[in-house]
């Protein structure tokens, strides 16, 4: 049965859970909104891993995801002085679990492009939103995809048949299901469970990640730099820092960016290697410095009446698992496959959605033994018994070992098949 949908934000979620809803029944109304003014292109490098990878080839993206994937042979380990400890290789034998460094690496912004494109070819109507004027309510009971730029959600309330929606432009609409795709700050969870509770089920890892572009220097090789400053710094292709100073985490936490520069500035001087004259001067002179708090979202449920939460906004992994991009397309995939499989059966499907993704959470949730502290190192002779550990680990190659013996499929849990969703058939390993 065709739905009227709204899609809160224009991620990584939003347009793959539009084009799935779309290739699923093309009868669908889909309405996306981002209160950014187009879609977001900035952010790093992210990874695809595990049940991520069959959901984008049965999208028939993963081609595009490859051609567009970042060259990096793994993550160098390095000393004050640049002298590398130890090498840990990407596994690209095509078996296997992958290692730090994913086989699919690619910056933020190239994937969300290619899942926006993707859906708008299944569009039947123009994005809108740049100084385009609002849609004509009507348009948006029509068949299609539509984007609207530059709006979000300030209020919804529910009944048993929908979800009427209030906007920043002060219209109200209604819709047959909601879908919070709006990260890990998600305003819609807070709009659903309340503000404080909202915030409470975002726990904390005691980590603030700077992420910004770095020039590459003349000559540098295809490995990843991993250095490890004491006092809680490191870096790893990005600042991180980790404390749990209220103070700090005051200065930081929702604040200006100019202010969260200036205290990453004061904190990282001094943190040797090329911290002065490279890190810190591309801190100063970064037009995409962005600062989040490192945590994870643990939700009792997902869902609510008509409204539903994706990726990050209701079951954040945290960055440093690698598993957020596999997490966004997994819930996506998972709520598109229920609403398919009970024919537009909103409650019947999302309580199923609640219930069928949560193993697939709890897995891309787990944290390997010793994360984050072993990135965060407080005193300098920790810092140089991991750096001997891991130069041990990779001289007798048992971390290769490793990833050979243990399975990409985190859990060994197998991608759920919906074959209402009408996607590009895979056979999983």
């Amino acid at each position: 049965m065709p739905l009227k949908v709204l899609i809160i934000g224009a991620g990584i979620c939003g347009p793959a859970m539009a084009t799935l809803l779309r290739r699923s029944d093309p009868g669908h109304s889909i309405t996306v909104v981002e209160r950014h003014p187009e879609i977001r292109h900035n952010g790093l490098q992210i990874d695809l891993r595990a049940w991520g990878i069959p959901i984008m080839q049965k999208l028939g993206l993963l081609e595009k995801v490859k051609q567009v994937a970042v060259k990096e042979n793994g993550i160098a380990v390095i000393d004050s002085k640049g002298k590398i400890s130890a090498v840990l290789g990407v596994n690209d034998s095509g078996s296997g679990a992958q290692s730090f460094t994913s086989q699919y690496e690619v910056m933020r912004g190239d994937l969300v492009n290619i899942l926006y494109e993707a859906s708008m070819k299944d569009a039947d109507v123009p994005a809108t939103g740049k100084g385009d004027g609002a849609p004509n309510p009507r348009d948006e009971d029509a068949p299609g995809i539509r984007y609207r730029f530059n709006i979000t959600v300030t209020g919804m309330a529910q009944d048993e048949k929908g979800v009427d929606v209030t906007f920043t432009d002060s219209t109200t609409r209604r819709y047959d299901l909601v879908i919070g795709a709006d990260g890990q700050w998600s305003k819609t969870r807070r709009v659903m469970f309340g503000e404080e509770v909202g915030n409470e089920v975002f726990k904390r890892l005691h980590v603030y990640v700077a992420y910004y572009t770095v020039k590459r220097e003349p000559g540098e090789d295809e490995l990843a730099r991993w250095y490890q400053a004491g006092n809680g710094r490191s870096i790893v292709m990005i600042l991180m820092l980790g404390t749990t100073s209220e103070e700090i985490r005051q200065e930081i936490e929702r604040q200006p960016v100019e202010k969260q520069r200036a205290t990453f500035e004061r904190l990282f001087t001094g943190a040797g290697w090329e911290m002065e004259d490279r890190f810190l001067q591309g801190l100063r002179e970064s037009t995409d410095f962005y600062v989040d708090s490192l945590g994870q979202v643990k939700a009792p449920h997902a869902v609510k009446g008509r409204i539903a939460l994706l990726g990050d906004a209701g079951h954040c992994a945290g960055a440093i698992t690698g598993m957020g991009t596999t997490v966004s397309l997994i819930s996506a995939y998972t709520l598109a496959g229920e609403l398919a499989r009970h024919d537009g059966d909103v409650p019947i499907a999302l309580k199923a959605y609640d219930t069928n993704v949560k193993p697939y959470i709890t897995e891309a949730q787990k944290l390997m033994f010793g994360v984050p502290a072993i990135f965060t190192l407080k005193s300098s002779w920790a810092v140089v018994l991991v750096r001997f550990i891991l130069w041990l680990i990779t001289s007798i190659k048992f971390d290769k070992l490793i990833m050979k013996l243990v399975g990409e499929n985190k859990g060994g849990l197998q991608l759920p098949d919906y074959p209402e969703l009408k996607l590009v058939p895979v056979t999983q390993d």
